[in-house]
């Protein structure tokens, strides 16, 4: 019982810091509102800027790129979008996005 209780208060805990775990590698992930900067499609980067600093994301194929209910391709994104970005940084540093959400649900229809 007191580890279940642990894990649920660790669980917790996470998400009201913005942070949670990518399923598929077990490693911890952060979340990140901003605005598209810079995307390249060809070298699978997307750069957004949060007001504060400024974030360069390696988008691997399968990265799940989201705007309202459709599913969209990383060069579907343009300058001064509003993105939600949940990444984890690799043991080498680089930031690699693991879902992106485009909040302008208008440019989908």
């Amino acid at each position: 019982m007191r580890v279940w209780l642990s894990g649920s208060v660790l669980a917790v805990s996470l998400m009201f810091s913005g942070m949670g775990f990518c399923q598929e590698d077990n490693v911890v992930t952060q979340s990140r509102q901003g605005v598209v900067t810079q995307v390249d499609s060809i070298g699978s980067l997307l750069v957004i800027s949060d007001g504060i600093e400024e974030l360069r994301l390696v988008v691997g194929p399968d990265v799940k790129i989201q705007r309202g209910t459709d599913t969209i391709m990383l060069d579907d994104l343009e300058s001064n979008d509003s993105v939600d970005v949940e990444y984890y940084k690799a043991s080498d540093g680089t930031l690699n996005a693991v879902l992106i959400t485009d909040n302008n649900i208008i440019a989908s229809f």
